[in-house]
Parts: C-alpha cells; structure tokens; sequence
C-alpha cells in the first residue's frame, strides 16, 4: 500500500472500525503535552489529537520520550460548536486512562508518531510527576545554532524548524529550516541547502520571479478586472518586478518554498514559489 492508499483507508474508516486499532484494554499514562495539536475529518466523526513529547506507563513506571499524540473522536456538531483544541493545555502534565495504538505496518513517509497514538478512555486525577517535569525543563530550554553565513538559528521545537533572518538582496528576510529536532544530520543538510541557495541568491531571486510571472500574470489581470477602483495594468515584467519576498522555507533535501507578498495584485493573498535545489523552479501558486 502507497501513501496515498493508505491515508484514504485511514480516512475511510468509521469510528468503531477506527476504536477498533487501538488495543481493547486500557491503561493508566502520565503524558507531557507540547506542540499543538490538530483534528481530521474522518467517516462520519472528527479524529482529534494533541500533540506529546514524552509519557510514563504508571504500571512499570517506564519513562517513554518521542513524539506521539492522545486522541478522542468528536461529532460534527461538537466540532463546529468550536474549542476542540482547547480542552488540553500545551506544556502540561495529564494522567489519563487510554487504550494504545495497535501496531500496524505503514508505507514510507507517515512519522512515527502515528504508532504512537493513544485512544483517551478516562481523564484521571493526580497529574504530578517529576521525571515529566524534568523532560519539559529539557524541552524549554531553547537551542540556538550560528552559522557564519545564516547568523543565528533557534529551533522552534514544536514544528522542527529553525528559524533566522538573513539579508536577501539588500533586504532582511525570514528564513525557517525544517528538520528533525532529534537527527543534526538534517541540521547540518538544512543549513547547508540554504546556504547554497543563499550563495546564489540573484540567480535564484531572477528564477522565481520569472515562473511566478509566467505561471500567474494571467490570473492577476484577471483579478485586477474585479478591482472596486482603477489599479495598473498588469503585465509579466511588472507582475515579476512587483513580488516582495518575504521568507524562504527549506528542506535537509534542498526542497524548498519560498513567499511573496503580491503587492496587492490579488487583494492581499500570497505567492509561494516551490522548487529544489537539483531541479529548480517547479511550481507557483497564489495562496492564503
């Protein structure tokens, strides 16, 4: 099964055949929340979760740390009442009764943390614990990387990306690299794709400006011809001279985004170019 077969089986699933990949028993965790957390659609239900970093199995008092998520199913209706994703505090300490994750075989390129799932039974008293607690001290404690080109880098934990600003053309822009905070493998391969891109920054500011131009002017007149009031006449050197980059995203593989801000040409909306290092310039889109 490819990814994409087996997102759309995950997504196929009804609750009772969704509760039914989670254990049949249930035990007593103390689990440390941080990063967030989201909720997907599923077949007839809202799958949501919050986001760990580590938990103790309170019957072997084992301390388990890596990334996983505590989930409950919700309605429709109690999704759309809103404050799903406020019922759990980031950065706390819970002792819940849950049922774990069954472990399954899943294709290249879904994260570990979706073995690492447990189904909320019961939310328990008595939260304290201080092997969490020194995991969250850890976790606070920010991480900062200089580099002589990129200046300095701090790892924001909770989406794996470091995060600076460098001089792009006479202009400071924002720049984030996405990594896994725990490999500094992909910090170095990170740092070392922007870089490269950086080094040839004219080159590559000219490329993205020219595809963005070609793939999006059209569209622009097009929304210009909307406008309340009379606005410029919108061609491709215009169109290209117009964008104002304002952040680059990069991958340990040399993937990256880049995002414009369109001057107004779609009221307000984003360019993000995509492309990589090996390849190029692939793709434009107006975005937000």
């Amino acid at each position: 099964m490819d990814l994409l077969e087996y997102m759309r089986s995950q997504n196929n699933m009804t609750q009772a055949e969704w509760e039914r990949t989670f254990e049949d028993e249930a035990r007593e965790i103390l689990v440390l929340l941080a990063g967030g957390g989201g909720a997907g659609k599923r077949n007839g239900f809202w799958d949501v979760s919050h986001y760990f970093i580590a938990y103790v199995d309170c019957q072997t008092s084992a301390l388990h740390t890596g990334d996983g998520r505590i989930v409950y199913p919700v309605s429709d209706e109690e999704h759309g009442a809103g404050g799903i994703l406020d019922r759990f505090r980031r950065e706390a300490v819970y002792r819940l009764k849950a049922r774990k994750r069954i472990p399954h075989e899943v294709p290249e390129g879904v994260s570990a943390s979706e073995q690492n799932r447990f189904l909320i039974v019961e939310l328990l008293e008595d939260p304290s614990c201080p092997a969490l607690e020194e995991v969250l001290t850890e976790y606070r404690r920010p991480v900062v990387m200089t580099d002589e080109v990129l200046g300095e880098l701090t790892l924001d934990k909770d989406y794996d990306t470091f995060e600076g600003v460098i001089p792009w053309r006479d202009e400071d822009i924002d720049i984030s690299l996405e990594v896994d905070s725990s490999s500094e493998d992909t910090w170095t391969s990170a740092v070392v794709a922007m870089k490269q891109m950086v080094a040839d920054q004219d080159a590559w500011d000219r490329d993205m400006r020219t595809f963005a131009a070609r793939e999006l002017t059209e569209l622009a007149r097009d929304w210009r011809e909307s406008a309340d009031e009379e606005v410029p006449e919108i061609t491709e050197e215009s169109f290209a001279q117009r964008l104002d980059l304002t952040s680059i995203a990069m991958d340990p593989d040399g993937s990256f985004s880049a995002y414009f801000d369109d001057n107004d040409m779609f009221f307000g909306h984003c360019v993000v170019v995509y492309g990589t290092l090996a390849d190029g310039v692939s793709a434009a889109n107006m975005e937000g």
